[in-house]
């Protein structure tokens, strides 16, 4: 087969990939995405936390993203059933949004600048060669005998990578093996219509409440992996016994869990050693992964592309000032996704102690999306609930 060039080669179609191409799309670059699913991917956190808002209100896209979406400002824990803090968020609140049909907006927008989809296009090879600033991808080459050349090719292809694994560059997962995590999507209760709350108790469960639509809500239920088993194997009513006991202001919705259908998912952080070599980089979960408590995956990911969009435009096409620029300008994301990492870390071990976990709490990284700069005045801590 032929092979096909283009400016920018993005394997991943999710949010992080999508957003990149139309950035680099509206500025007359020639892109193709390359997403080996049939169509963009439906799996992803519901949240845009107010960093990632002011990102797409940067590009014009924030009336587009919120027109359909709930907004919220308040978050409301508690801890073995007894109110314990309110997390309030400034200037518009926080975005509720479910992950697919956000990122169908931005592919949709993709389409009016010319960007290139290959759905089901998985890769068979991608080639490394020697350039002016050291190793870069040649060539990829796809299941199907297709092959893509770029100047710049962007992997945001998910946690197994294989942009990351061909460029060589080390990761480090750790699973969090005390916390495995069940949601399922269910009617829309009045308590979760109300205000989103997220419960925690002192043997090691959690469940997270919210909206997605004005008629269906998540519901994210976190326990020991022992648990697990024992629960989901003798059915709901198990399953309800436990939350009964530390899920007070939101027992309307215990009704709807019945004929919910769970889906388990394993929660990992990763960092890896460097986010680019020579003409290719790393973005979102292929970059870094945290825990799901911080809310700000999406934010950071849609930051991320927003600098790697003017990375790549103002290199030009020249690979030794590409390599200078991701350097200088996009290495320095991996200190802050670190911060944001650590954090989720700290969230997920100090949970179980009302305590400790008011303690590790961070409402700069929690709301704001970065630490507070040396010398300011913190950000205002959460508001306290008697308990």
């Amino acid at each position: 087969m032929a092979t096909t060039s283009c400016d920018v080669a993005i394997v991943g179609a999710g949010l992080g990939g999508c957003f990149l191409a139309l950035l680099l799309g509206r500025r007359g670059r020639n892109v193709v995405v390359i997403e080996q699913g049939p169509s963009v991917p439906s799996a992803g956190a519901d949240f845009l936390k107010p960093p990632g808002l002011r990102v797409l209100a940067r590009h014009g896209l924030a009336d587009l993203v919120g027109r359909h979406g709930l907004r919220r400002d308040v978050i409301r824990y508690y801890h073995d059933g007894d109110p314990i803090q309110e997390c309030r968020f400034p200037d518009g609140g926080f975005l509720i949004r479910p992950y697919r049909e956000l990122v169908e907006l931005i592919y949709t927008s993709c389409a009016m600048e010319g960007v290139g989809f290959w759905f089901d296009a998985s890769i068979a090879d991608i080639a490394i060669g020697a350039g002016p600033a050291g190793e870069r991808v040649e060539e990829l080459t796809l299941a199907d005998g297709r092959r893509l050349r770029a100047a710049v090719v962007i992997g945001a292809d998910g946690t197994k990578s294989a942009v990351r694994e061909a460029l060589g560059i080390p990761q480090e997962t750790i699973p969090y093996e005390r916390l495995l995590m069940r949601v399922a999507t269910v009617p829309l209760s009045a308590s979760v219509a109300q205000l989103n709350r997220l419960y925690f108790s002192s043997e090691g469960w959690l469940t997270y409440l919210y909206p997605i639509s004005r008629d269906q809500a998540r519901v994210f239920v976190g326990l020991p992996p022992e648990d697990d088993k024992e629960i989901f194997q003798d059915g709901i009513p198990a399953l309800l016994d436990e939350l009964k006991k530390f899920v007070t202001d939101s027992s309307d919705a215990f009704n709807f869990l019945q004929p919910a259908t769970w889906q388990r998912i394993k929660v990992s952080s990763m960092r890896v050693d460097a986010y680019h070599k020579g003409n290719a980089a790393l973005l979102g979960s292929a970059a870094f992964a945290c825990h799901p408590m911080t809310g700000m995956g999406m934010s950071y990911t849609l930051h991320d592309a927003e600098i790697l969009a003017d990375v790549i435009c103002a290199a030009d096409g020249d690979p030794e000032l590409l390599d200078r620029l991701l350097h200088a300008r996009y290495e320095p994301r991996r200190e802050a996704h670190r911060r944001l990492i650590d954090y989720g870390d700290a969230l997920a071990a100090t949970f179980r102690d009302r305590t400790a976990y008011l303690a590790a709490f961070r409402p700069d990284l929690h709301v704001h999306g970065q630490a507070a700069a040396p010398g300011s005045l913190p950000a205002p801590p959460p508001a306290p609930l008697p308990a």
